[in-house]
């Protein structure tokens, strides 16, 4: 007779993430529906089997190759998301967060929670710096990647990247202000979180710097179970829409059993902010302090992952450990004359700029990439249309630690 039996297929876009961060490497998270749930692209989720194969070489008296060597591995784990903020009108505090912060911090993107500073009358400024009073921090580089808006006098209704922070209270800015900033200006920093990556110097360092991640997949019916998460996360993104993160990393395989998505599943699936000044004051996207007419942009974070061999686990490998990294930021600005931009010149004489890409206006929902430093080493001419445009490559360096001690090559800020 027959099988007559009806095998339930499994739909690929019904799918849910949960992603946590563990209190160390080697014990996994009891993930909640109702807080660890993240949004991600439903078509972007993968993961691998914990098993692999080597071919033998072993003789067997005839051309029939012996039985396969099955071994184990790091599962690789990907998905990719929309960044966005907590939500429009939400304020930010130790416990309110974007709602991927363990995602970048699995990334060794440690965060950094700014309470609010209040707006106070700056006590002098110029086009591209502004000393701040009292109010504000004393300690080097504290303000570093976050934004400064500039509420009443000189430069009212602009949101000011920081890319450099003295103890003397100067922040310079990624912005050009004409007239330049002056002690009319009124600044305050919102409250925010930053992201930045470190280089922990040892191991208590490590685990807050590079934590490990408990991660849940769910798809249509099915459960997979995974620990020991770490990765890398390449951003993008284009004029006129949201930023995305693609998470590309490794875990080790905990399990896969038949589970239906959590009825309590809750998940922030508010829209992400997009890449447009809209009726704001201060411009969208900055290369060197002018206007920076892209259509795309990309961060390769360059960081690097190593799984590491270690016998005393289920399948021979512990967590993957994040390395080193060469960032390198993507713009494609139209093409103009050399009297606005040549960068021929500057790729070879090794000038330096600041770069910012700032999307959305709504706080609780708004956030920013800075570059503090960046330095211009590829230019490739491309059509964007009709009209030309430079593909610039540029490395992001470091300008020191920040106030917190991690590294200041790029910064996200979400306020």
């Amino acid at each position: 007779m027959a099988d007559k039996t009806n095998d339930p297929t499994i739909r690929q876009n019904n799918v849910a993430v949960l992603f946590g961060l563990q209190t160390d490497e080697d014990t996994p998270l009891a993930l909640d529906p109702t807080q660890h749930a993240i949004p991600v692209e439903a078509d972007s989720v993968t993961y691998g089997t914990p098993w692999t194969q080597e071919d033998s070489n072993e003789a067997t008296g005839s051309y029939v190759a012996g039985a396969p060597l099955i071994v184990g591995q790091a599962v690789p784990i990907s998905f990719k998301f929309r960044i966005k903020g907590a939500g429009a009108g939400i304020a930010y505090s130790a416990t309110v967060k974007p709602p991927h912060h363990a995602v970048y911090q699995a990334c060794g993107w440690r965060g950094l929670f700014t309470a609010a500073i209040a707006a106070a009358v700056a006590t002098g400024g110029t086009a591209t710096s502004v000393t701040l009073p009292a109010a504000f921090p004393g300690t080097a580089r504290a303000l570093l990647g976050m934004m400064l808006l500039i509420g009443a006098g000189t430069g009212a209704g602009a949101a000011a990247a920081v890319i450099d922070y003295s103890a003397g209270r100067v922040a310079t800015l990624a912005d050009n202000f004409t007239p330049p900033l002056d002690n009319t200006s009124s600044i305050a920093v919102p409250a925010n979180w930053t992201y930045a990556q470190t280089s922990p110097s040892d191991a208590a360092s490590r685990l807050v710097d590079h934590p490990a991640a408990s991660c849940a997949i769910y798809r249509d019916g099915t459960l997979a179970t995974f620990s020991g998460v770490r990765g890398t996360i390449a951003l993008e993104g284009n004029s006129a829409k949201p930023g995305y993160a693609t998470f590309t990393g490794t875990g080790i395989y905990q399990g896969k059993v038949d589970a239906a998505i959590p009825a309590t599943i809750v998940i922030a699936s508010h829209s992400a902010p997009v890449l447009v000044q809209g009726s704001d004051v201060s411009n969208a996207a900055l290369l060197n302090r002018r206007k920076c007419r892209l259509s795309t942009w990309s961060l390769d974070p360059g960081s690097q992952l190593e799984n590491i061999d270690d016998p005393n686990t289920p399948f021979g490998f512990g967590p993957g450990q994040i390395t080193d990294r060469k960032s390198m930021l993507g713009v494609n600005p139209l093409a103009t004359l050399v009297a606005n931009r040549d960068t021929i010149s500057d790729i070879g004489n090794g000038v330096v700029m600041p770069a910012m890409l700032r999307h959305g206006s709504q706080a609780g929902n708004r956030w920013a990439l800075v570059v503090p430093r960046a330095q211009p080493v590829t230019l490739e001419a491309e059509n964007r249309g009709k009209l030309m445009a430079d593909k610039t490559t540029l490395q992001c360096l470091s300008t020191g630690k920040d106030g917190a001690g991690r590294d200041s090559d790029r910064i996200l800020v979400f306020y």
